[in-house]
């Protein structure tokens, strides 16, 4: 068999080009949502089926992606993936309603799952062990540089040229990430060449988008309804039947017997929880800066511009941390600044000045950017080479069914402590200002609450942290 040559410089690039997009298209987002609610006149649990809808197709294809890295061509699953995205980005940008709107969002998310299981297998299978930080350098620049450029840009488009920009702004870098696919790309997973259990696709099918419906769903029915409880218990049985078959088959299609690694499963969950805490902080922000202090788009990326700038700039240093054997040192200082960041966060007020709001945003971001991708390259570093798709998948769907109730509960509480505290709609009619002033005040009720629960689960990461080892002692997997 002839060796395979390539240009890794070009190939990373790709990678990263298409993280980047991918990325962008969702910070870019998160400025615009006020925006989106206005103009298809949807109210907040609806607008949120932009990302947890997003959430949804990525949560059922990430467990898939072990398979697909594994039997197929590099190359081409990057092409056709970014290709898929190409399509939902023009579906969003031409959309005149808000169900068009969605299903270019799901689209996206197509090419877009596959895309975010494939970037960190593609970068463990062309570094060594010895260069174990770069893919953490590299991602967490782009991690860093996205959330830098999303929401000021996003701000910047809404308030100048309207919302639908922010898919066409993408849509030329997804074209060159194409491009560039079809040149560079090469075929740099190594291939098992096994078939695709059916049973599994469909468990997994039905299992995750049932489960991860149904805590979607909570924001407009709560926890305990029939539209919520039926999926959800409907999706987590199917889960277990779909986890009980991976560990039964010879071939499965994402092997679990790697959560049987300590550091792996350990790593995994600081992943997720730091994604709950980014998630939820990204969502919250931009209502309390708009909706609450009556901010513009473009002030609201602004404020969010310093924390997003510290992580692109730290995310080099996080890197070297884990290549000198210091990944440990970096999750836990990350945390546990996260979550105090997080802590003093939650006591804002309607009067809390707007360089505060940035300065504690930048402050949490210096904890993620120490915590996230570190704990990523921690979990994927804890395996072997041979089981690194199914490492990336893993760690993957951990953290995006992880984040996806963490988001829902978190959305569910600040929805139900804002509505508790607002005030009658007879009021409107005999106080208009005290009104305003009053569903302002409930608008922030319901994010402290929300922030506080965000402080309780980065305690839980705190203590998962210590639990890590920089170096696993066996990464035999029986």
């Amino acid at each position: 068999m002839a060796k395979l040559t390539y240009h890794r410089g070009l190939l990373v690039t790709v990678v990263l080009i298409s993280a980047f997009v991918s990325m962008l298209n969702q910070t870019v987002l998160s400025v615009a949502q006020p925006a989106i609610m206005k103009a298809f006149d949807v109210n907040v649990s609806t607008a949120t089926w932009l990302s947890t809808g997003y959430s949804l197709i990525g949560g059922i294809l990430i467990p898939i992606t072990a398979w697909l890295a594994d039997r197929f061509n590099t190359k081409r699953l990057v092409s056709v993936s970014l290709s898929i995205f190409l399509v939902g980005t023009i579906v969003a940008f031409f959309s005149s309603s808000f169900a068009l709107l969605l299903t270019g969002r799901l689209v996206q998310a197509v090419g877009a799952g596959v895309l975010s299981g494939l970037s960190m297998t593609i970068l463990f299978s062309v570094y060594d062990e010895s260069e174990a930080g770069k893919p953490t350098m590299l991602l967490g620049i782009i991690f860093g540089l996205s959330p830098a450029i999303g929401p000021t840009l996003g701000g910047y488009i809404v308030d100048t040229i309207g919302w639908h920009w922010i898919f066409g702004i993408t849509l030329p870098i997804i074209a060159l990430a194409l491009m560039m696919a079809v040149f560079f790309m090469a075929d740099v997973v190594p291939h098992i060449g096994t078939k695709l259990d059916a049973g599994s696709v469909v468990l997994s099918t039905l299992g995750f988008g049932g489960l991860l419906y149904g805590v979607s769903e909570t924001s407009d029915y709560g926890w305990w309804s029939f539209q919520t409880s039926l999926p959800g218990i409907l999706g987590g049985l199917l889960v277990i039947a779909w986890a009980w078959r991976q560990l039964a088959i010879e071939n499965p299609m994402l092997e679990l017997r790697i959560f049987k690694v300590k550091n792996f499963s350990v790593a995994s969950a600081i992943s997720a929880i730091t994604q709950i805490s980014m998630v939820a902080v990204e969502f919250i922000l931009p209502l309390y800066l708009q909706n609450a202090r009556d901010l513009t788009a473009l002030q609201s990326g602004l404020t969010l511009l310093p924390g997003a700038l510290v992580m692109f700039l730290l995310a080099p240093i996080s890197g070297s941390l884990v290549e000198k054997n210091k990944g440990r040192q970096a999750v836990i200082f990350g945390v546990s600044m996260m979550t105090l960041s997080t802590l003093i966060l939650s006591f804002i007020t309607p009067t809390t000045p707007i360089w505060v709001v940035a300065a504690l945003y930048a402050l949490r971001n210096v904890g993620l950017a120490f915590a996230m991708m570190p704990a990523g390259t921690m979990a994927m570093n804890a395996l072997p080479k041979k089981l690194v798709s199914h490492g990336s998948a893993g760690n993957n769907v951990t953290r995006q069914v992880g984040a996806a109730f963490g988001t829902a509960i978190l959305i569910s509480v600040m929805q139900s402590v804002a509505t508790t505290h607002s005030p009658a709609a007879s009021e409107l009619q005999v106080n208009a200002a005290k009104y305003a002033n009053d569903m302002h005040l409930a608008l922030i009720h319901g994010a402290q609450a929300s922030l506080w629960l965000a402080t309780g689960i980065g305690v839980v990461g705190i203590a998962s942290a210590l639990m890590l080892k920089n170096k696993e002692a066996s990464r035999r997997i029986d």
